[in-house]
């Protein structure tokens, strides 16, 4: 009796082996293993997340936003808007945009207020307000130099005028 539940734990390891095999081969390369219950907007924002993991910021993009446009009423799309706002603020997926991440998160907290990215969309709002403060400030201060430089340049102008003149009523003397 012994080996017959030892062969019937045996077998049951080999189907559920072969079962993980032939059902997870695309689910394997993935950082982030979607349940086989998963919904659609769920498995499109898992290959997102893959996708960002990887470096590939216009493609995880492309299918966060997919996820927003097809399943808006799906609660797989405050994740969406998580990994949208993520992409929009890593400088390394060459997606940056502040503005945008700030709305996405906003509309992240605004939806799903309660959701468990709550907390971390909160504090990349403070974040990027700060963010976008010093980069308001980064284009005043440039707008400003440029002002100064022009107003330097024809001071100098000016001041060659000047000596000029100068020059011209020394000569009259």
């Amino acid at each position: 009796m012994g080996d017959v539940r030892a062969g019937g734990c045996v077998w049951q390891g080999l189907s559920v082996l072969l079962l993980l095999l032939t059902s997870g081969c695309s689910a394997i390369s993935m950082s982030s293993p979607v349940p086989p219950t998963a919904s659609e907007a769920e498995r499109l924002v898992a290959r997102a997340d893959a996708l960002a993991d990887h470096g590939e910021g216009p493609a995880a993009l492309y299918l966060y936003q997919q996820a927003l446009r097809e399943f808006p009423g799906d609660p797989a799309v405050a994740a969406a808007l998580y990994g949208l706002g993520r992409v929009y603020t890593d400088p390394a997926q060459g997606q940056r945009n502040y503005r945008a991440a700030y709305m996405v998160f906003s509309q992240l907290l605004t939806n799903y207020p309660h959701s468990r990215w709550a907390i971390d969309a909160r504090a990349w709002q403070a974040t990027l307000i700060d963010l976008l403060a010093r980069e308001d400030e980064a284009v005043r201060t440039r707008a400003l130099l440029r002002w100064r430089e022009e107003e330097a340049a024809g001071l100098k102008v000016q001041l060659q005028q000047l000596r000029k003149v100068d020059l011209d009523l020394e000569r009259r003397r």
